[in-house]
């Protein structure tokens, strides 16, 4: 187990060493301090912390975080209707199960927020179809009902049918509809800014395709859930299940990888070394990613030789012809023809792929076209005598023995010359920079060459220090690990010193108004009810927004 197996599916991590995602209990009740997973994505979970967003209403950020942590908790609970409802019941006090259908609120368990949306844009994906997510509220704060979202349970486990009904951890995929704005929550793995700490956005998406705004309980906690009751825990995918969901991770992982790059490439131009890649230049070195192009040239011939031939004794086959090749037609077909198919499959696919590409991705057909233009110079040198043979094969190793000397300063970034340089370019598309090496021509005395004035041309990009694996590794890398426990601490302060001021605010404003209002004022603000829907009435007009504490 290691970094990657965040981009898995918590069943596949349960197979891994290391990992024990465990059980919990299985029925979800009101007052439960849950934490919730986003099913589609495997990005994390739903987290808030104290820290507000940067643009929108400014309220605090609910993100997808990709650690386990107490600030992905969150409390379910009743509308305040239904929960006076509950408390005059005969049910008071007794479990009640979360439903199909019910309307809930969920409370972030550290800063007493609850989970809001409104008619605010996010701040990376501003269609006006996505709703901001914040957390709103604050500890005593009765809400609103831009707080109120509907349990929607689109899936259940067949071996619990229940779990369709009721909702239940682990076995239950649900999505939460807002009521006011009839949007679901949403993410899609877009990262935030970095005053988010490039956690991933959460939204409400109105149409939204339901895959992306399923969610899925993988921890439940409630005191008074008894011994013994049922427990839920993940199951254990097959072999052929794990293969198919590597297979579809690492297709996904790979097509979101669309920034360009100056040295990108497309497949139709690898197999003709069409041009290569810089990866480093300094001053008479650089280093530029480029095959040795005649056992490029030669495997790709090689190949599509073996199309031609077979295509070509095909059409004589159905003209009764029966050619044999010299009697190696069956070894030629089994031994190159294996080896083409292989070529074809590790090189066609990266056509499907909308991602940035480079030159390395088709060292693999590479390997395997070397492999099919040897099988065919054997096939084709086996009848000569043995010395002509070996003449033809000694021809060719020091054809490729001086085409490596002569490109190997790109190779190892050794000093060189710009006569030199430019009489290696076999094709114009080779894009290596020949300015920066030595002018064999220009007086002692000049340091630099004159910089070219001829503007019709487009000079090739410069090289830079570049290495794509590393690249791939931190665009597809998880969210940086928050210290939570400073986080908490402050946050912690913060709050009492927000909910202190706030009360000295209330005192106030309740002092003034009584001075307004005369002696026969009775404090009638106790008995209003709380305006529902607009989110600036609640917050006291005089508080500043607590900043971002990290």
């Amino acid at each position: 187990s290691g970094d990657g197996n965040a981009f898995m599916s918590p069943e596949f991590q349960n197979t891994l060493d290391g990992v024990n995602l465990g059980h919990t209990p299985r029925d979800i009740y009101y007052g439960s301090r849950l934490r919730i997973r986003h099913d589609a994505t495997n990005a994390g979970y739903l987290h808030s912390h104290l820290s507000n967003y940067e643009t929108g209403s400014k309220q605090q950020q609910v993100t997808l975080y990709g650690f386990r942590d107490d600030n992905n908790f969150w409390v379910i609970t009743r509308t305040e209707a239904a929960e006076t409802k509950y408390q005059n019941s005969t049910e008071a006090g007794k479990l009640q199960p979360v439903r199909h259908g019910d309307i809930v609120r969920l409370m972030h368990w550290k800063t007493f927020r609850r989970l809001h949306s409104h008619d605010e844009r996010p701040p990376v994906t501003t269609n006006d179809y996505q709703n901001e997510v914040t957390g709103y509220g604050w500890e005593g704060f009765k809400g609103d009902s831009n707080d109120h979202w509907r349990v929607q349970i689109m899936e259940g486990d067949a071996s619990v049918p229940e779990s369709r009904d009721q909702l239940m951890a682990i076995y239950s995929k649900f999505r939460l509809v807002h009521v006011g704005r009839r949007c679901a929550l949403f993410s899609n793995r877009r990262k935030l800014p970095k005053w988010a700490h490039e956690q991933v956005e959460v939204t409400c998406m109105q149409s939204a395709k339901v895959p992306k705004t399923l969610w899925r309980i993988e921890t439940n906690i409630h005191a008074d859930i008894p011994a013994g009751a049922p427990l839920a825990e993940y199951r254990r995918p097959g072999l052929v299940a794990k293969v198919l969901e590597a297979t579809a991770v690492m297709w996904r992982v790979n097509n979101g990888l669309t920034k360009s790059h100056p040295y990108e490439s497309r497949p139709h131009t690898w197999p003709w070394l069409r041009r290569g890649m810089a990866f480093w230049g300094a001053d008479n070195r650089s280093i530029y990613l480029l095959g040795t192009a005649p056992i490029w040239w030669l495997s790709l011939v090689s190949v599509v030789l073996f199309a031609v031939l077979q295509v070509v004794l095909f059409l004589r086959s159905c003209r009764g012809f029966n050619d044999r090749l010299l009697g190696a037609r069956e070894r030629y077909a089994d031994s190159v023809g294996f080896l083409a198919v292989g070529w074809l499959l590790h090189w066609v696919p990266f056509f499907l792929m909308g991602r940035q590409l480079f030159l390395h991705h088709y060292l693999p057909a590479l390997w395997l076209a070397i492999l099919a233009f040897s099988a065919t110079l054997d096939l084709l040198t086996r009848r000569m005598r043995r010395r002509v043979r070996h003449i033809v094969m000694v021809i060719l190793l020091l054809v490729v023995v001086r085409t490596y000397f002569q490109y190997s300063h790109l190779a190892y970034g050794t000093p060189w010359t710009r006569q030199g340089c430019e009489r290696s370019k076999l094709l114009r598309s080779w894009d290596y920079d020949c300015r920066r090496y030595t002018d064999l021509k220009a007086a002692p005395t000049i340091v630099a060459a004159p910089v070219p004035t001829d503007t019709s041309h487009i000079d090739p990009p410069a090289a830079q220090n570049f290495d794509p694996l590393e690249h791939e590794n931190k665009l597809n890398e998880p969210a940086p690990r928050i210290d939570h426990e400073k986080l908490n601490s402050e946050a912690d302060k913060a709050h009492e010193a927000m909910v202190k001021a706030a009360t000295t605010v209330e005192k106030a404003n309740d002092a003034a108004a009584a001075a307004a209002a005369g002696p026969n004022a009775q404090n009638h603000h106790e008995d209003e009810e709380p305006v529902v829907g607009d989110d600036a009435h609640h917050e006291p007009h005089t508080q500043e927004p607590v900043p971002p504490l990290f």
